[in-house]
């Protein structure tokens, strides 16, 4: 089927030029204790998460060429092909997912989950495993919100829960507990998530004229951005409030972020990623190696300390990895 993208979810791992970069996963060997507060030193191996180079993927010790795009875990990636044609796999060579949709489908942080919502408003997906399940009967959302964006899959959680979003649409769907959806419009009104991260949705407060978290709306637009969990009854619990953002992720114990104005319009490259404790505390910047700089895409935790993202010279690309503990940032020996 043809598939159209009409609206790229909050930069979701998608690289604003054109190409993606990594999806996140758990670091294997990186800290001896993820809840380490000082790393003693930052790892040169390769990326544990799926990342793309030069247009391929690269999954462990496999690769597959061809991809615009990549999100994922170590159970499973989601990735793009022009012209928005979408793969996905467990380990093995990429399926295709033959479903047309508007907006990008989204994997769980750990690679466990699948989910879609189709160009005929059914929210759908299933278990990426091999002998994994599917969600059962798909759940009708509206293919378009009040404003008439595409509704999105605003995130899909390690347990396999899965949130509809946009404006004036919220569905929390619980397909594995045999839950009926909640109306998120009910119990969490006006509240948007914007995208999972490994310590909790972000969530954008939509009350006003705000729809994502770049803050750039103007006057009551920007809305408070924060990170929360939700309850089983679709409430949502705070736990940190977020600075506005264009590109963000965040951990257990930090969150990183660039600024929407620093990366707008037809910026390529930038020069920096602000960091700080969850807890908003020890705010400071992460820079690249001298002579690189960080491609205008996703940057992601690989846990509570490190994270990945991509960086140029201007002539070849390459894979970092950072520490907002350490502040610094060092090339990875990759392919």
């Amino acid at each position: 089927m043809v598939l159209i993208v009409l609206v790229t979810p909050r930069g979701l791992l998608r690289d604003r030029t054109g190409s993606p970069q990594p999806g996140p996963q758990p670091t294997q060997g990186i800290t001896d204790d993820a809840t380490e507060s000082v790393p003693r030193d930052v790892p040169r191996e390769p990326p544990t998460v799926p990342y793309l180079l030069d247009r391929v993927v690269h999954v462990g010790e496999k690769s597959f060429p061809g991809y615009d795009w990549v999100d994922g875990g170590p159970r499973g990636w989601v990735g793009m092909k022009p012209p928005f044609v979408w793969d996905w796999s467990n380990g093995g060579a990429p399926d295709r997912l033959d479903v047309a949709v508007e907006q990008p489908p989204v994997v769980s942080s750990n690679g466990e989950y699948l989910a879609y919502i189709s160009t005929e408003g059914e929210m759908n997906g299933f278990e990426t495993a091999p002998d994994g399940e599917g969600m059962g009967l798909p759940v009708k959302v509206p293919v378009r919100d009040e404003d008439g964006v595409g509704t999105r899959i605003g995130a899909v959680t390690d347990d396999g829960w899965v949130i509809a979003s946009g404006r004036g649409i919220g569905v929390l769907w619980r397909p594995f507990d045999g839950a009926d959806p909640v109306d998120l419009t009910r119990t969490a009104p006006g509240q948007l998530v914007w995208q999972a991260t490994r310590a909790g949705l972000v969530v954008v407060d939509g009350s006003g004229d705000a729809r994502d978290p770049s803050g750039d709306n103007r006057d009551e637009g920007d809305g408070r951005v924060y990170l929360a969990d939700l309850t089983p009854e679709g409430e949502r619990v705070p736990i940190a409030d977020l600075p506005h953002f264009g590109i963000a992720d965040v951990s257990g114990e930090w969150v990183a972020w660039v600024p929407a104005e620093q990366i707008a319009g037809d910026v390529r490259e930038y020069d920096e990623i602000r960091v700080r404790r969850l807890d908003g505390q020890a705010e400071d910047v992460l820079l690249p190696p001298a002579g690189w700089r960080f491609s205008n895409t996703q940057f992601t935790f690989e846990d509570t300390q490190f994270l990945v993202a991509r960086v140029t010279d201007g002539q070849q690309q390459r894979m970092v990895r950072c520490s907002p503990a350490l502040l610094e940032c060092v090339l990875l020996e990759t392919p």
